[in-house]
């Protein structure tokens, strides 16, 4: 199985960048990299995931609510497609800011 977590810092972000399949196994390599960002501006960049247990979720709405209870921002960075269609179904694009890519990060 193929994973990773990639963290860099782009126009004043730090983007966590994940590639391959976000589930049981991987949620704590997830969850750990989140935690170390810097939560004032944290964007997660799911471009290169293959799959998103809907168990991940959890992981993300943490780090989403770690970033909001400091003053800070937390952006979805998901093309469209099936991870994507799930933040949407879950009704989770209403309580955080979904962009298609990181470039469109401000």
């Amino acid at each position: 199985m193929l994973f990773d977590v990639m963290e860099e810092e782009r126009r004043g972000w730090s983007v966590v960048r994940v590639i391959g399949d976000v589930d049981l196994a991987t949620m704590p390599t997830l969850h750990a990299a989140l935690e170390r960002c810097d939560p004032a501006r944290v964007a997660l960049d799911l471009a290169g995931a293959t799959m998103l247990d809907p168990l991940a979720l959890g992981v993300v709405i943490g780090a989403s609510l770690r970033s909001s209870r400091r003053g800070g921002e937390f952006v979805v960075c998901c093309p469209e497609g099936a991870a994507r269609n799930l933040f949407i179904e879950t009704g989770l694009d209403r309580v955080m800011r979904l962009v298609l890519d990181v470039d469109q990060l401000a």
